[in-house]
């Protein structure tokens, strides 16, 4: 774990192994693996003049000029005629063999495209799904940094209910934040009497008040005094499911280290879209994940789009973080977990 979704180039992107859509000549004649033969150079011409590589499966060699990977993985998608000739599994096979590859070299990190959407035709929407069910299902078995490159939004599924749904949710529901000028904060009056009354040994706190209270140097402390830190309320939450830990951080698209120093830092603080990829690996309801935010010192607002996002996903009940992280890539937001 984890998957990501990015708009990035191939030939940028440093990972153990990149993913190269080929033809069965292994050629290099389509628009990657034209790029990736140029940079990685002739030796690498050299060794696959010979080789004839049928669809669906996949070979590996070294990158030899190409500086941003060790390895090299090529892989020969299906030419979509239409979709009644195999050519959804040939592309599952594409992923899967590619995914063993790594596994079996030890690698920490792959990066593919989106196999067969170019000059092959298959159509983009179809082959993002196929490519994310497939990585995510290798996923769960498996340690491995995942990158999913996808150039364009063609390659969402516009029509899908999901998104259409949630597309005119965000209609009816965001608000665009207003360039309003901040209200002074009370709590920052009260630090800001508090900081004279030092310096005025005659100024006594009496006069500062809080929703009708005294307040002192003592309650002033005993008032932000921490509570349930995220950490301890992220492992409650876990043990009152009954749920293991691989459970929880799978689910939530984060790798075993990140999840272990969030378990073992009771002051971590994390970023919001952990923090809201943690509540979605645990199923939380709405409630509950504003519970686990709020330890982390976040809400969710409907003047964000991120969070009108997420709310509706968890309201609707739905914790495929792939699923959500597609729509949230579709709309320019960040992603969750990773």
């Amino acid at each position: 774990m984890p998957l990501e979704i990015s708009r990035n180039d191939i030939t940028n992107i440093v990972v153990d192994a990149i993913v190269n859509p080929t033809d069965r000549f292994l050629s290099g004649s389509g628009s990657i693996d034209k790029t990736i033969h140029k940079m990685a150079g002739s030796k690498l011409d050299k060794e696959l003049e010979t080789a004839i590589l049928e669809s669906g499966k996949a070979l590996i060699t070294d990158s030899y000029n190409f500086k941003n990977c060790r390895y090299i993985i090529h892989t020969c998608g299906p030419i979509y005629k239409d979709g009644k000739h195999d050519e959804e599994e040939i592309l599952r096979s594409c992923y899967y063999e590619s995914l063993n590859l790594a596994r079996y070299y030890n690698l920490e990190s792959i990066a593919f495209p989106l196999i067969a959407s170019g000059s092959f035709m298959f159509p983009k929407g179809k082959a993002l799904k196929i490519a994310s069910d497939t990585i995510t299902e290798f996923l769960l078995d498996n340690e491995m940094k995942v990158y999913l490159l996808v150039y364009d939004k063609d390659a969402f599924d516009t029509a899908n209910k999901l998104y259409t749904d949630i597309k005119d949710y965000l209609k009816d529901n965001f608000k665009e934040k207003k360039n309003r000028k901040p209200k002074p904060s009370l709590i920052s009056n009260v630090f800001k009497d508090l900081m004279f009354a030092e310096e005025d040994e005659d100024c006594s706190y009496s006069s500062v008040e809080i929703t009708e209270e005294k307040l002192n140097k003592k309650d002033l402390h005993s008032r932000f005094e921490p509570d349930e830190s995220f950490s301890e309320c992220l492992i409650r939450m876990i043990d009152e499911r009954g749920l293991l830990d691989p459970d929880v951080y799978k689910r939530a698209n984060i790798d075993r280290k990140h999840f272990n120093h969030i378990k073992n830092d009771k002051y971590y603080r994390p970023k919001k879209e952990t923090a809201v990829a943690l509540a979605i690996g645990l199923n939380l309801n709405l409630d509950e994940t504003n519970t686990l935010l709020e330890r982390a010192g976040f809400v969710l607002s409907n003047s964000s789009k991120f969070d009108l996002i997420i709310k509706y996903c968890i309201e609707n009940s739905i914790y495929n973080i792939f699923d959500i992280n597609e729509i949230l890539f579709e709309e320019d937001q960040k992603t969750l977990g990773c």
